[in-house]
């Protein structure tokens, strides 16, 4: 069916390969608040994978300000979880519903 401003979402990236496997990783994304206020961590989540997704890490958001209407978060310097080199991001929306909307605008994920 069709998505709804009630539905929860994930959003998964597509996998890119890294020279070395990493030890840490960093994400960055911005976001807006259709209707209510996302939770960090609770409404709005944020993994990372180095192996392809078959094992994830959390991430920690922290807030970082804004651009204007966009919110900034972030997480650095998290410790990988599982070994590997296929690099991907795993992004959710929970409790969502008429008086929550969360949407997500742009995502960048780092390692080292």
């Amino acid at each position: 069916g069709a998505l709804s401003a009630a539905d929860d979402m994930t959003l998964v990236s597509n996998s890119t390969t890294a020279e070395v496997a990493p030890t840490k990783g960093d994400i960055v994304m911005t976001y807006t608040n259709g209707s209510g206020t996302a939770t960090l961590n609770t409404d709005l989540t944020a993994e990372f994978s180095a192996n392809n997704g078959t094992n994830w890490t959390s991430m920690t958001l922290v807030a970082q300000g804004s651009t204007g209407t966009h919110l900034i978060v972030s997480a650095h310097d998290v410790t990988v979880g599982t070994a590997g080199t296929a690099m991907k991001y795993r992004i959710k929306t929970l409790n969502q519903g008429a008086a929550k909307e969360t949407r997500i605008q742009a995502v960048s994920l780092g390692w080292s």
